[in-house]
């Protein structure tokens, strides 16, 4: 049996709450696949499995209490694990197969568990009228099964069954509980007939409800406040900076984009990317993270990219593998993941293994960024906007488009020396544009 356990999803986050589950005891799942939506004070993730098996406990029931980091969330029959026999309602149960009532119910919140209520809810079994054979008193599969086929004159009072759950995105649940709005009173305009956060958008708010957003602004503020504060107290920054000439990137972009479509064309902010990328892989001391009292390299460039969310406040969602993607794949999965983010549809896996992070302030008019790096990770580049500036070539001034590239690393793992040589890095890379 495997337990899902609710994970990290950030160096910053020690609780969350479970909004829903996507799945129901008796599902086969496979890894990768979605299986619930978890809160945290920045952003509301798509939590996935990473196990092949079948759902064989809910443990835990979707609410508003903050869950800490490692609650034990469900249980996975793996696939290879033979499936449990059900044992005969009368009489003495078969030799060696386990009953239903053998199998501990967990209960949660003094309720019977999720797979008690789901076999109810099915069979349209009132659990209020059942009385439990299971230790003190519990209320098991088994007293389910027995309330069903019970004669009708025994039979408890007829099971209202609950709404079905309305479909909708989860950046439409989050702004809906915010603004205190039904998603059953609205239209559902969204992609597979799901209610979207455009549906919600266009509905009114409840006046007692229009300061929540700004409570959820202020909560991630305060996440963000808390793992920045960490990082300058743990963590003996030093920064490094230099201007890098864009010519020859920007010329070769121009040419390369000619050719492409207006939705499918390549933004500087992709070659900085991708530069950055491939650096951290030629620089490895750059890319890992700080555990315990030593540092961990990554063979991975999973690399973060900080994202500002439209109602305020920021993400770091990574990009996997952006070393080994080209720039078209780079493009389309950067696009995606800022939609994403903007939308409230990240990954767990997207919040919780960045190895080194990217910050890009160009469209914001800055100059120069000194960023604070995110623990674990111990190092984060920052870029500045693109200018045309004098430059010299061959002994002569031409203007030329320049960028700064700064870095801000963790002084007990590299030195000015490997951030000299990873900044070196970009800058080689970045002159090379048709082989990045």
């Amino acid at each position: 049996m495997i337990d899902f356990l609710l994970p990290s999803l950030g160096a910053d986050m020690d609780v969350a709450k479970l909004n829903c589950w996507l799945v129901k005891p008796g599902d086969t799942v496979h890894k990768g696949q979605i299986i619930a939506e978890v809160e945290t004070e920045k952003a509301t993730l798509e939590v996935e499995c990473w196990h092949d098996g079948v759902i064989e406990e809910l443990l835990v029931e979707p609410g508003p209490d903050r869950l800490p980091v490692g609650t034990l969330l469900a249980r996975i029959r793996s696939l290879d694990e033979a499936a449990e026999p059900v044992a005969p309602l009368e009489g003495e149960p078969a030799a060696g197969l386990v009953t239903a009532a053998a199998v501990p119910t967990h209960k949660v919140s003094g309720q019977p568990p999720p797979p008690v209520r789901h076999l109810a809810h099915e069979l349209g079994v009132d659990l209020a009228a059942l009385g439990g054979s299971g230790p003190d008193g519990a209320i098991t599969r088994d007293d389910v099964r027995r309330a069903a086929r019970a004669p009708a004159a025994e039979a408890p009072e007829p099971f209202v069954s609950r709404p079905t759950r309305v479909r909708a995105t989860p950046r439409a649940r989050s702004l809906a509980r915010s603004r205190g709005i039904d998603l059953a009173s609205l239209p559902a305009t969204g992609p597979q007939g799901m209610v979207s956060a455009g549906d919600v958008a266009r509905t009114a708010p409840s006046p007692e409800t229009i300061d929540e957003p700004d409570d959820k602004v202020s909560a991630m503020r305060r996440a963000i406040a808390r793992s920045m504060s960490h990082s300058k107290r743990e963590i003996p920054h030093y920064y490094l900076a230099t201007t890098i000439d864009l010519d020859r990137s920007m010329t070769w972009l121009e040419a390369a984009n000619e050719e492409r479509s207006v939705t499918q064309r390549i933004l500087p902010a992709a070659l900085l990317i991708k530069a950055t990328a491939l650096a951290a892989r030629e620089v490895p001391e750059v890319n890992g993270h700080w555990v315990g009292d030593g540092f961990a390299p990554s063979q991975s460039v999973h690399l973060g990219v900080a994202i500002s969310i439209r109602e305020g406040g920021l993400v770091a969602p990574a990009l996997h593998d952006a070393d080994r993607l080209s720039l078209d794949e780079l493009m389309s999965r950067l696009r995606d993941l800022v939609s994403r983010a903007r939308s409230w549809r990240l990954k767990s896996s997207e919040m919780s293994d960045p190895t080194i992070t990217v910050t890009n302030l160009g469209d914001r008019g800055v100059d120069t960024a000194f960023p604070v790096i995110i623990p674990p990770q111990v190092a984060m580049v920052g870029f500045g906007k693109v200018i045309d500036s004098p430059v010299a070539v061959d002994g002569a001034v031409v203007v030329h488009p320049v960028v700064t590239a700064s870095l801000a690393a963790d002084h007990r793992v590299t030195d000015g020396h490997n951030g000299g040589l990873f900044l070196a890095s970009i800058d080689r890379l970045l002159q090379e544009p048709e082989n990045l």
